[in-house]
């Protein structure tokens, strides 16, 4: 008899034939349930789409797809009781597969009944429509993904990234899978939530984001200081927020080296620091010096410093005011302050904000600052000297 004649006349069960008709694709998960939702069955595309073999996945409950918002809210469970009631459950939103990244699915359950209309289970099928979802423009697509600066597409309503290119890889150091369906307060890429927060409302005002300088957390945990341009654009028929960013964690490090270089703290002597300011001191050098000084303070145990202004073309008001409280702040670690090579305008401008002159020591110019700070060290010494010799007196007297 002819082989093919047989195989047509002889042909596998009907029940068989489903089985290897459902187990066979891959571009559908299909698998059943129990009653409760426990997993039964599993076919190729099941395993290809959720990442889970036969044997790992069968009898656990179907919840382990669905992200703890969804569990907390016990969305597994209502889905469950609605294909009960109704016989059929129909919905698209996030899944979880084995390895935690997350998909954009389409989910179909049937409830499944015997004649008699006792319920023997669930057939569930899943699309993975990631991809369809979130598709946009073919050109603005190829211009995202080769874009050099990071870039990242989230929907407006929750903050879940939908897209994001190699670029935005490099800088985070997560895989697209790892972060497509996530937040980036979930995966804690902001240094400030709060960033996040002011970005939102700024968009929701109907006016873009431009250049706004934030922190970006890697997945190692270092931090990056970024620029952040973002607008809200609309994908798959969603509200979503169009992101860049411009990594200038080195300009800025760079930046923090000129100023040190420009502000050096040097030690002449034992206890003593000399601060020679040269060129234009704005609000941010201010800053820096202090934070400099009081450092250094610390570190070396300074009892004097002695900031040199000679070199110093302009001070205004708001800048003396500054230098005043750098020197407050340096009393309080235990140091005095002397300010050499005052000119007529730095001592104009300490008149305009009222600096009592007795408070400050200041000096024409840097040799009489250093003579200045060695007769307080000599002061001091004496104080110590004569501590030492009255102490022991003082107490015989009683």
């Amino acid at each position: 008899m002819n082989p093919r004649k047989q195989e047509l006349q002889s042909p596998v069960g009907s029940e068989e034939q489903l089985r290897l008709f459902v187990d066979g694709i891959k571009d559908y998960a299909m698998f059943m349930l129990d009653p409760e939702g426990r997993i039964l069955t599993w076919n190729q595309g099941a395993e290809r789409i959720k990442g889970y073999k036969l044997e790992e996945i069968r009898g656990r409950h179907f919840s382990i797809f669905y992200s703890p918002e969804d569990i907390e809210r016990q969305e597994p469970q209502r889905e469950l009781k609605i294909a009960a009631l109704e016989g059929r459950f129909e919905a698209d939103g996030w899944r979880l597969r084995k390895d935690g990244s997350r998909f954009w699915a389409n989910v179909v359950l049937t409830a499944l009944r015997d004649p008699s209309g006792q319920l023997r289970g669930f057939g569930k099928v899943t699309r993975d429509l990631t991809e369809r979802k979130w598709a946009a423009d073919a050109t603005f697509e190829k211009l995202f993904r080769a874009s050099p600066h990071p870039t990242s597409i989230a929907t407006f309503q929750d903050g879940r990234f939908v897209q994001v290119n190699e670029a935005f890889c490099r800088l985070t150091r997560y895989r697209a899978q790892e972060l497509i369906g996530r937040t980036s307060i979930e995966m804690q890429l902001w240094t400030r939530p709060q960033e996040r927060i002011r970005l939102v409302s700024t968009l929701k005002s109907g006016k873009p984001m431009v250049a706004e300088e934030g922190g970006m957390r890697t997945k190692s945990g270092a931090e990056r200081t970024v620029l952040l341009s973002a607008s809200g654009i609309e994908i798959g028929g969603e509200s979503c927020i169009f992101a860049t960013f411009q990594d200038i964690t080195e300009s800025r490090r760079l930046e923090a080296a000129v100023r040190e270089l420009s502000t050096p703290v040097l030690q002449a002597q034992d206890r003593l620091l000399i601060v020679p300011l040269i060129g234009p001191v704005d609000a941010a050098r201010a800053s820096q010096l202090r934070d400099q000084l009081l450092d250094a303070i610390r570190r070396r145990r300074a009892k004097a410093v002695v900031i040199d202004l000679t070199g110093v073309p302009k001070v205004d008001a708001r800048i003396a005011d500054g230098l005043v409280r750098t020197v407050e702040a340096a009393r309080l670690l235990g140091a005095s302050v002397i300010l050499a090579g005052i000119s007529h305008g730095m001592a104009q401008a300490l008149i305009d904000i009222s600096v009592g002159f007795g408070t400050i020591t200041t000096t024409v110019d840097l040799q009489s600052g250093i003579e200045a700070a060695n007769r307080l060290f000599g002061q001091e010494t004496t104080r110590g000297l004569l501590q030492r010799h009255s102490g022991p007196a003082h107490v015989r007297q009683h």
